[in-house]
This record gives structure tokens, sequence and C-alpha cells, in this order.
């Protein structure tokens, strides 16, 4: 019975995974949120599977306490194996997500939004693979799964023109590099650990609360830079479309993929 940790899954790309993976009753699934009570898309879409092999548990992924006792609560639950581990846990709080370096009203608001993001984006999957890991060793997959960004990758930058994304970008660079990192130190091991990017998926129909006007007309125009560069990739994907492509390839994947950036195909500046 495989074993899969969503890390991340309230909502968005990260809560179709949990709904995805749990048709399937051979699967059992974790999902850990920041706030199991404010978690209403998770609990709704739970209560509604046919099965009843998704376990909940909290943690901040800022919170190294609550990482360690999602760790502890997951291997009691499991009998202390975990197959697959998938970090979706990102830092997208609209105020700030489309600025870029230059964009901010003072230094300190700048230093803030870039500390958390990399608390998030960065600290973030460090700690929970940390933690994790020794579950992940006496799993059967030993796969190690980091939800990245083309926003994090020079190429992809520079060829759509993004001076935006600014915390975002860059913390996603760092956050490819924490997936090598892990790739090369777990290599004799039989890992995989790999980032892979969902491409450029509409998830507003979970949001917690919507875009303002000035936010919404942002993000539009840097979709419509993003296919005016790609004019073949087609338009925004749904959360079904996404994780269906995404789940095939982490099933395909071995060890020889290991330690590398694996971008929407339609997004791959090295194809262009």
């Amino acid at each position: 019975m495989p074993s899969y940790a969503i890390i991340g899954g309230s909502r968005g790309i990260g809560l179709e995974f949990v709904r995805q993976l749990a048709l399937n009753e051979e699967n059992t699934v974790f999902v850990t949120v920041r706030n199991k009570d404010k978690s209403t898309h998770l609990r709704a879409t739970v209560a509604q599977l046919p099965h009843k092999n998704v376990r909940i548990l909290q943690a901040d992924v800022v919170d190294k306490q609550a990482i360690k006792n999602a760790a502890t609560e997951l291997g009691r639950l499991s009998g202390g194996g975990l197959d697959i581990l998938i970090y979706n846990a990102a830092r997208l709080e609209f105020d700030n997500l489309l600025r870029g370096p230059g964009d901010y009203d003072n230094d300190e608001e700048l230093d803030e939004e870039f500390i958390q993001s990399f608390k998030v984006n960065v600290l973030g999957p460090i700690h929970i693979v940390n933690n994790f890991l020794p579950l992940l060793r006496k799993g059967s997959a030993k796969k190690i799964i980091i939800l990245g960004s083309e926003g994090g990758e020079r190429s992809f930058v520079q060829h759509v023109h993004i001076s935006g994304l600014g915390a975002y970008g860059v913390t996603k660079a760092a956050e490819h590099m924490v997936a090598t990192k892990y790739a090369v130190a777990l290599e004799n091991e039989g890992f995989t650990v790999v980032s892979v990017s969902p491409g450029f998926v509409d998830v507003s129909g979970t949001n917690s609360e919507p875009l303002s006007e000035g936010d919404a007309s942002k993000f539009n125009d840097l979709v419509v830079q993003h296919f005016a560069a790609f004019p073949n990739a087609g338009t925004l994907l749904t959360p079904e479309q996404a994780v269906k492509r995404l789940l095939l390839d982490i099933n395909n994947i071995g060890p020889a993929e290991s330690g590398t950036f694996r971008p929407y195909p339609e997004f791959d500046t090295n194809k262009r």
C-alpha cells in the first residue's frame, strides 16, 4: 500500500494531489496544513471521497516543532515508514508576490518579504526532509518531490522578461538547489529527489480570499506575458490537469533523474 505525504494540501495543487491520490483505495495519504480548522476546502473534499484513506496533520512549515510533531504522528500512523514525500508548500502572498526587487516602498518591507519567502520556500523543505527522512528510509519508493517553478530558472526568466516575482523567483531558485543537494547526499541510498514544475495553473477556485482589482490586473498581465513568450503552450491549466501529469511523471521517474529540475514541457526553454 503506497503512502504519500503532501506538505501543504489545504487548497490549490496540494488539495488536488490529495483528491487524486485518495481516489485509489490502495494509497494512504497524509496531508499537512497550517490550521486544520481553517482548511475548509480540504475537509469538504475529504468528506466526499469514497475511501477513508486520508490523514490530516497540522504543521506550519515555518514551525520546526510542529514539523517534528507531524513526522512523529505520521510515523505512528504509518507503522514507521513513508514512500513518497511531496513538498507543495510555498509563499504566495499576492500583496508582495508580483513585486520585483525594486518595487518595495522601503528596505524593511523588502527584507521582510524575502526573509519570509526564504523561510517557506527554502528552509521549509530542508526542515521537512530532515524530519521525514527516517520514515522515507523505511519506505519502498524513496522519492522526494519538491514543487518548483520556472520562475526560479534563469533562462525562463530572461526569455519571458520577468522583472517581478522577486522574492518568489529568488527563493524558488534556491529551492531547486535544495533538491539537488539532497539528491547528491542520498544517491547511494537509492533515493530519487527532484524538483518539478506543475506549469501555469489556475488555482483561483480555492483561493483564501479574492484578488484585489489591482492584483487581478497585474496577474492577468503576467499570464499574457507568459503565453506570448510560449505561443504553443495553450492556456492556464486546471489543478486536475496539472496533478494528473505530475503523478504520471512521479510514478515513472527513478534515481537516474535525481537532482534534476523537471519543467512543464511547454515551458522548457531548452526546446526553443
